[in-house]
């Protein structure tokens, strides 16, 4: 730019600092670097900076500026968005009018050209290389651009014929013949007709151009190309994984935007695809869990997808999902009635605002950390679909879903104006926390502020662009009660597609494609060829099925895709019989649901009928038997057309929470004890639409009503009653019944259905083992009854179900002579599927047999072997620690340990147990990962490390451990995780001290010479687990939070004022820190954790009452000055904070027991690093400190993992820089 004057017009712009901000950021990206590729941008980054980047040039150039003089000033900002628009662009001719039109700019005469002019100097400018004698600024652009979007199918479809000839291909070589223009020879010119020709007769011209310009960099590209497209066919069910998780070789040379087209075009249409342009490729599931929003409900929750299930019609996926430490099982397969070769989905209640959710599957060995808020950015935003689209930093939707706090703002940091919203509502669990459903559609970014935050564009900001995105939109509600055989629900018109103006800003010409729907992983044959749209600038909405176009009806399941000029593609399945109308008739007293009747439920039947275009069913009108699930109809037309359609009539469904039992949904009446009711449960009910003045009903022997409850409405489908009343009513009946009674909406009627029997008999008296079966004593003739197995000596096994047909009844082989069996006999309920629960309930009857489980891995045989008492010796691999844990904490049937008060009895349950706890001991580091995969609650966990004496040993695993050990499918997960780091967010205390335990060998291996990149590393996973303030512990030795998280006199002050008034100022106090969960070792986190022991004051002055604790810390306290003074002043912290406070007072007691655990902390990681001896007293305080961890786990483990720290700190000086 020659001459003085300034080439910024308007100061004031709000966006001038983001500007300056974004050139610095992206010229330090880019050092060093002569290709833009392993810059670490995301493609919706790159959007996110066009957006505003050219808002920023549109208002500028409105106040005077020039394009040439405001690029010069942000060259690489220009070379960036210049780049990405190549790889986007649809005619080389006009790409910077192209590039204008997406940034929001009207070109104006010469704008163009003068860009033209300036860009190859630019590209020059900011260090990227400029081939010899290429001076073609739109070739040089596309040689960065690596391949434009439209040719990455051209390109894939010619490897695609390379390979199928048996041809070698490598990159130089494709960049050789794509240069000779010899690739003609192996496809056509133009895409057999679909495509109308361009003006050039050459395919791909575009990468021709720059094969024969930059051979040398074509050539790289290709060879990334041709090596992830390899990879798709090498791991077809893997890839996805691998070419989206850090330093991948083959992505990270690939430039973004067309490592993004590559890896889309290849998961919709796989290697070998033909016709690639027009073909719409296989259908595509999610593979992982999500979260979702649920709009009806207000609900946050986590969505388990459907997974491919293994062989059997019983067969299932098993999933683990940790939440905070607490791990829960869960598990999913068919529904009643379904064939498919996919479990359900499970979406599960996300209960309250959380950092990660922490997955693992299995069945098929798999785990993922889910994130859920992050305390920097505490936004989730989803589509109105509920698709969670929080990651984007770019988002392409008119409307949207903001979850956030109360509090928070939502702005457009362009304009600074509020963003309209449109509805809101709480969410469901989540303190404080409000649900906005906004408008989008006029705004160019979205914004949330906290108190105290102005709007800017530098931190935590979304692009919003909604021209970005084609939207499908169903015309209105499918028809109730049909699906295809594909799951697809049916609709009786067309599909609609909206299209927003262009992003060229004229009128552009997609296709239209539609194959029919052939399942999951499958590619259906294509229906009609594809057919052209053309979308005027200001964009419309378009018929999927145009109704005029045949005289026929639409009948089928469909794949549609829309192939846009930049190669976009948005899809769609959709299932349509045009016209279609069903009526359902239930038949009974009750219209709208099936209940129970004779034979099973009641008896359904649907009438199918067309609209003005005729089409047939056969059968007309669909019955559905009492004991089948639905049925079938199929749909012909004159033209040959043939859709299988699945009608599956609603049914009533409900969940009666008992004592013996995890709740579980059913159809038909259960059989109960009169005190097996769980009084603290929730009666739950399911249907369809309103019900009419639902009750339920306790009624006598006699029939006569003793206590009525109405239930009241959770949701469009759920409704629910306290079971307070009505345990209390059962619990006094010899016998009786649980009744629900509504007025049927359809038939206008009152109808009433048992819920359950309540009958004093027990199911059976006993059972025993004989000749591979089950043989029952006592055995009720008088219901359906099924039976749920656990082989007691291999608790991690999950239990089978195995109908009773009998007094004898026959085992699986592999219980037959597997050891004592746990029997629960259950009320069966032949149509809905009843998971056994992870353990058994208090009914369980227990079968005595020899031997023991032999159908896991070695060690877990092994384990089995020494609960049946076939071995003395617990076994110390590390895959059976998890299920140790679980035994000690009492998730398990304990064999040979009864209720009974015999002196054997107990003996061999002392040894049983401390048998368990030596095996833990010798593999201390094993027993602690273990004890993060095992299902002790996340409560419970602190106070087991404390008892167990794993708190003053080594953390760190030796060198010779074998964490490779696994365990089979079945076996209930407990193998110790392989990848660290997924293992660390499963509980983060645990995760953070496995991490520190790394730290000194690294360290010392730092000091050695290595480089520090690991010891960094390790470092920022720190930091990403617990928090920044724990790194800084590490390098200044002292926990900076000790003196802002304390109990001091103002504290114990609050807790001698009303409850009013505690409660306001505790309010006052720990509002935000509540609302927004952080790290676990922030400064809000610790304060949360030590003021623990204000809510549990009573309960801890109890514990505390002897003093015992107190003079065991004080002890210590002496004894750590005389060992380390630098981690004795660090103890006094809490202790000097007390000033004023009389402790010797019982009332004021509690607060002493941050001192106890920060004490009691420090002294065991000093003997476990060789400061100090090993205390008698410690080791006598260790029950007393156990229940501490009971009380106030937080508390405890953050002391813990900040002792573990400061004492790292001094034995390894330097160890946190």
């Amino acid at each position: 730019m020659s001459g003085s004057a300034n080439p910024i017009a308007d100061l004031n712009d709000s966006l001038l600092g983001w500007a300056s901000q974004t050139e610095l950021k992206l010229a330090q990206v880019l050092a060093g670097r002569d290709r833009v590729t392993g810059t670490g941008l995301k493609s919706d980054d790159i959007e996110c900076i066009e957006r505003f980047y050219g808002t920023f040039l549109s208002r500028q150039m409105a106040a005077g500026a020039t394009i040439t003089a405001l690029v010069d000033v942000t060259p690489t900002v220009a070379v960036v968005t210049l780049v990405a628009r190549a790889a986007r662009m649809t005619d080389r001719s006009s790409f910077f009018d192209e590039y204008l039109h997406g940034l929001g700019l009207a070109p104006a005469e010469g704008i163009a050209g003068d860009l033209a002019d300036v860009t190859v100097d630019l590209v020059r400018r900011v260090g990227l290389r400029v081939p010899d004698g290429l001076d073609d600024p739109v070739l040089l652009l596309a040689t960065h651009a690596g391949i434009t979007g439209n040719e990455v199918p051209g390109l894939l479809e010619l490897l695609d014929v390379l390979d199928a000839e048996g041809q070698e291909i490598t990159g130089p070589d494709t960049v050789t013949m794509l240069a000779e223009g010899r690739h003609t020879g192996y496809l056509p010119a133009v895409d057999e007709g679909d495509e109308p020709a361009d003006d050039t007769d050459t395919l791909l011209p575009v990468t021709v151009a720059v094969a024969a310009a930059a051979p040398g960099i074509l050539a790289d590209v290709i060879t990334r190309v041709i090596e992830l497209r390899e990879l798709t066919r090498t791991d077809p069910l893997g890839w996805r994984a691998l070419v989206t998780g850090p330093g991948n070789r083959i992505t990270g040379a690939l430039p973004v935007l067309l490592r993004g087209a590559v890896a889309a075009e290849l998961r919709e249409r796989p290697a070998g695809t033909p016709n690639r342009g027009s073909a719409v490729g296989v259908a595509t599931r999610e593979h992982t869990p999500r979260i979702i929003f649920d709009a009806p409900r207000g609900k946050v929750c986590l969505r388990l997808p459907e997974q491919a299930l293994p062989e059997g019609q019983d067969a299932e996926v098993q999933w683990r999902v940790s939440v905070e430490g607490t791990t829960q099982i869960y598990r999913t397969g068919r529904s009643w009635g379904e064939i498919g070769g996919f479990s359900e989905l499970l979406d599960l209640h996300v209960e309250r605002q959380l950092r990660e959710v922490t997955v693992a599957d299995i069945t098929n060995d798999t785990t993922w950390v889910v994130p859920v808020v992050d305390s920097d950015d505490p936004v989730l935003v989803f589509s109105v679909k509920g698709q969670n689209l929080t990651d984007l930093a770019s988002l392409h939707h008119p409307e949207l879903i903001v979850v956030t706090p109360d509090d928070s703002r939502l702005v457009d940091v362009v304009t600074g104006d509020d963003i309209p919203v449109i509805a809101s509502c709480p969410v469901d669990g989540w303190a404080s926390w409000t649900a906005r459903r906004v408008d989008t559609s006029q705004v160019a970014s979205l914004q949330v502020l906290r108190p105290g935050q102005t709007p800017s564009p530098m931190h935590n900001v979304r692009c919003v662009d909604p021209r970005q995105r084609v939207m499908f939109r169903d015309p209105g509600e499918p028809v109730a009660d049909l699906r295809s055989l594909g799951g697809l629900p049916v609709h009786s018109a067309s599909l609609l597609a909206e299209f927003p103006p262009t992003v060229s800003g004229g009128e552009e010409t997609w296709w239209l494609s539609i194959s029919a729907y052939a399942g999951t992983g499958h590619a259906g044959d294509e229906v009609a060829p594809a057919e052209p749209l053309i979308i005027p600038a200001e964009g419309g909405v378009f018929d999927i099925f145009d109704p005029e176009l045949y005289d026929a009806p639409w009948v089928g399941e469909y794949l549609v895709r829309l192939r846009g000029p930049r190669n976009e593609s948005f899809r769609h399945e959709y299932a349509i019989v045009e016209g279609l109308t069903a009526s359902t008739d239930i038949h009974g007293a009750c219209r709208s649901v099936r209940i129970p009747a004779t034979g099973g439920l009641s008896e359904a039947s649907c009438t199918v009928r067309p609209g003005h275009k005729p089409f047939t069913a056969q059968p007309k009108t669909i019955h559905v038997a009492p004991d089948e699930a639905g049925a079938g109809t199929t749909i012909t037309t004159d033209e040959g057309d043939a859709m299988p359609l699945r009608f599956t009539p609603p049914r009533l469904t409900f969940e009666v929470p008992l004592t013996t039992q995890p709740p579980m949904w059913r159809t038909t009446r259960l059989v109960c004890g009169a005190r097996q009711f769980d009084a603290d449960g929730t009666l739950r009910i399911r249907a369809t639409g309103e019900l009419g003045d639902p009750k339920v009903t306790v009624r006598n022997h006699h029939g006569a009503p003793l206590r009525t409850v109405r239930l009241t409405a959770e949701d469009g489908l759920t409704y629910t009653a306290p079971m307070t009343q009505l345990a209390a009513s059962t619990a006094v009946l010899p016998g009786g019944r649980m009744e629900f009674e509504w007025t049927d909406p359809r038939s206008d009627r009152r109808v009433s259905v048992n819920l359950a029997l309540i009958d004093p008999t027990p199911h059976a008296t006993g059972v025993t083992v004989d000749d591979g079966h089950l043989v029952f004593e006592g055995l009720a003739r008088d219901r359906a009854l099924g039976a749920w197995v656990w082989p007691a000596a291999a608790p991690w096994v999950f239990a089978r179900t195995i109908p009773v047909t009998g007094q004898r009844t026959e085992l699986p082989a592999d219980f037959i002579d597997a050891g004592d069996l746990t029997v629960q006999l259950h009320s069966a309920d032949p149509f809905s599927v009843l998971r056994a629960p992870v353990v058994p309930g208090p009914t369980a009857l227990t079968a005595s047999q020899s031997g023991h489980y032999t159908g896991s891995s070695g060690p877990l045989n092994d384990l089995s072997a020494f609960l049946s008492g076939d071995s003395e010796t617990a076994p110390t691999d590390a895959s059976v620690m998890p299920v140790l844990w679980d035994f000690l904490a009492g998730f398990t049937p304990e064999t040979g340990i009864t209720a009974e008060t015999e002196t054997e009895a107990e003996a061999a349950a002392v040894q049983l147990r401390r048998a368990v706890s030596t095996a833990l001991a010798a593999n201390p580091a094993a027993a602690l990962a273990g004890l993060s995969a095992s299902l002790v609650p996340g409560e419970a966990q602190p106070g087991k490390v404390v008892v167990s004496g794993l708190v003053h040993g080594p953390f760190a695993a030796p060198a010779t451990d074998d964490t490779e050990n696994s365990t089979d499918g079945e076996d209930n997960g407990t193998t110790v995780g392989r990848d660290t780091d997924v293992a660390i967010h499963r509980t983060a205390w645990i995760g953070t001290l496995e991490l520190l335990a790394q730290l000194p060998a690294v360290h010392t291996a730092v000091e050695e010479g290595e480089p520090r990149a690991r010891l960094r590393a390790l470092l920022d996973q720190l930091e990403d687990v617990a928090g920044k303030r724990l790194v800084e512990t590490l390098s200044t030795g002292r926990d900076a939070t000790l003196d802002t998280a304390c109990i001091d006199q103002s504290t114990v002050q609050i807790a001698q004022m009303d409850e009013a008034q505690q409660e306001s100022l505790l309010k006052m106090f720990f509002a935000q820190a509540e609302i927004v969960p952080g790290p676990i070792m922030d400064d809000s986190a610790r304060l949360l954790a030590v003021f623990e022991t204000f809510n549990k004051r009573h309960e801890l002055n109890a514990l505390l009452a002897d003093r015992e604790m107190v003079t065991s810390a004080a002890a210590l306290m002496k004894a750590m000055r005389g060992a380390n003074r630098r981690l004795y002043s660090s103890a006094r912290v809490r202790f000097d904070k007390l000033e004023g406070v009389d402790t010797d007072s019982g009332a004021n007691t509690w607060a002493l027991a941050p001192v106890v655990s920060l004490v009691f902390a420090l002294a065991a990681r000093m003997h476990a690093h060789g400061l100090m001896g090993k205390s008698k007293l410690l080791t006598a305080a260790t029950p007393g400190w156990s229940r501490l961890a009971d009380l106030t786990p937080d508390l405890v483990t953050g002391d813990l993992i900040a002792a573990e720290a400061m004492v790292l700190a001094v034995t390894n000086p330097g160890i946190g820089d």
